[in-house]
């Protein structure tokens, strides 16, 4: 038995962490589409108004997740996750109790929103990229596979407690749902940072635990030398940063896996401070504010829309239950090919085509069928900027400060989520229809898909 233990890389439970978070807080995201008719009903507001509690969610999420992501950086992943897990409970548990918009906006937006930084992407994706490198795409695919299973089960189960107990009873049970996280985020995770950990990597020798170091030199720019790593000099432009001519650190013998606790080198790269002055950071971060204005307006409205499209609701909860389904494929599939890309941003341009085609079929939903098959083909797409914006992020900037570097995309991304749900709302108020709020989201697709384009790799690890 204790061997069999030993030969489970200790990544790969982070990573199970990791799903088990972004299950409970995305699958959570998901849920709010069930809500939006009755919620509007019960306290007598719109659908722009409904949005405004996801919206300061959001909100507060974009403040706090940079310093989510320092904490992460200085003293782990385990009590962040951990106390974010209580804090969320707490907020969900308490929006069933909420008799008014300002209420719901303070528990779930404030409470939950700040309880959510804990158990969002930044700590989660920037504890599985410490911990991989060959394989980092494939482990954060998987990692945010918890977000499609999330949005595949947690809707379709808060359904079912709401058909019963309505509104006010799904949110109780959500709270526990996210008190019951805590649990696997305190076992499992170990105290401090990775490069403070022992750790065994598959098929290597024992390894001793290795300090997080100091990073050298201000930023630089790097021109290539004839060993391949390059030599620091001072130049104009972006600041470029590689591995300052030091040799590649040996990993997993010679099998090219995995694991920062290698007795080589701590993580290194760009400084939080040094990427904020490149324009690669502000392509990543306004492509990243576009792509989920898109995304999150239409999640957040899909069911609403299908029933007024005449579906029936039971219809209209499994297109979430498929749309959720098709995301894990998805995050498989894009975690895989970002990891076999010459850059990895290479990996979010097959999404923009399905998200175009997905927005497409959405315009012309008529009926059960070419509902499923928009859920299906926009679910697909959706998937592939959980695993590939932090993949990018460690690529073009490197790890020593992913947690910081990370959070502040992260903030980019937060601002889309909560600006989509609301313009959404608000186009739907005003013009009677869905139809600008669609042609807003292949807008802002197709613009963020040029940003991105744009991004070029600041930071190369050595081979």
């Amino acid at each position: 038995m204790t061997r069999a233990r030993r030969t489970i890389y200790y990544g790969w439970f982070v990573v199970a962490v990791a799903f088990l978070v972004m299950f409970v807080n995305y699958g959570v995201r998901g849920t709010q589409t069930i809500f939006v008719k009755e919620v509007t009903e019960d306290l007598g507001i719109g659908r722009g108004a409904v949005s405004l509690p996801f919206l300061v969610c959001i909100m507060i999420y974009a403040l706090l997740a940079p310093l989510t992501g320092r904490l992460v950086d200085r003293y782990g992943p385990r009590w962040v996750m951990t106390g974010g897990a209580l804090v969320s409970g707490l907020g969900l548990w308490m929006c069933s109790r909420a008799g008014s918009l300002p209420a719901l906006v303070f528990w779930f937006g404030v409470v939950f929103g700040f309880g959510g930084n804990g158990i969002g992407l930044v700590p989660s994706n920037t504890s599985v990229a410490m911990w991989f490198r060959r394989r980092l795409g494939t482990a954060l695919g998987v990692a945010t596979v918890g977000i499609g299973v999330g949005t595949m089960v947690l809707p379709r189960l808060t359904g079912l407690v709401q058909s019963h107990w309505g509104w006010r009873g799904a949110f109780q049970f959500l709270g526990y749902v996210a008190f019951a996280l805590a649990v696997p985020a305190a076992v499992l995770l170990r105290g401090g940072t990775p490069g403070e950990c022992e750790g065994e990597e598959p098929g290597a020798g024992g390894v001793g635990p290795v300090g997080r170091g100091k990073r050298e030199g201000a930023a630089f720019d790097v021109r290539a030398g004839e060993n391949g790593f390059g030599t620091p000099v001072r130049g104009g432009g972006e600041a470029k940063v590689t591995s300052g001519g030091l040799p590649p650190r040996a990993v997993d013998g010679d099998t090219g896996d995995e694991g920062p606790c290698d007795g080589g080198d701590a993580p290194r790269g760009l400084t939080l401070r040094e990427a904020l002055r490149t324009s690669s950071f502000w392509l990543l971060f306004w492509g990243f504010v576009l792509i989920v204005v898109a995304l999150y307006g239409v999640q957040f409205h899909q069911v609403p829309y299908a029933t007024d499209r005449g579906i029936e609701r039971e219809w209209a909860l499994w297109s979430v239950t498929l749309f959720g389904a098709t995301s894990i494929l998805g995050r498989f599939f894009f975690g895989w090919l970002s990891d076999r890309t010459r850059e990895k941003k290479a990996a979010l341009y097959p999404s923009v085509a399905f998200l175009f085609l997905g927005l497409a079929i959405l315009m012309l939903v008529r009926n059960t069928w070419s509902l499923m098959l928009f859920a299906a083909v926009f679910g697909f797409g959706f998937a592939a900027y959980g695993p590939v914006i932090p993949a990018v992020c460690a690529e073009v900037f490197g790890k020593a400060n992913m947690g910081a570097i990370f959070g502040a995309v992260t903030t980019g991304g937060a601002l889309g989520g909560a600006a989509g749900p609301y313009l959404t709302g608000f186009i739907f108020d005003h013009a009677g229809s869905y139809t600008g709020a669609w042609i807003m989201a292949m807008a802002c697709v197709a613009v963020s898909a040029v940003l991105f384009a744009r991004v070029r790799i600041l930071w190369r690890e050595p081979e």
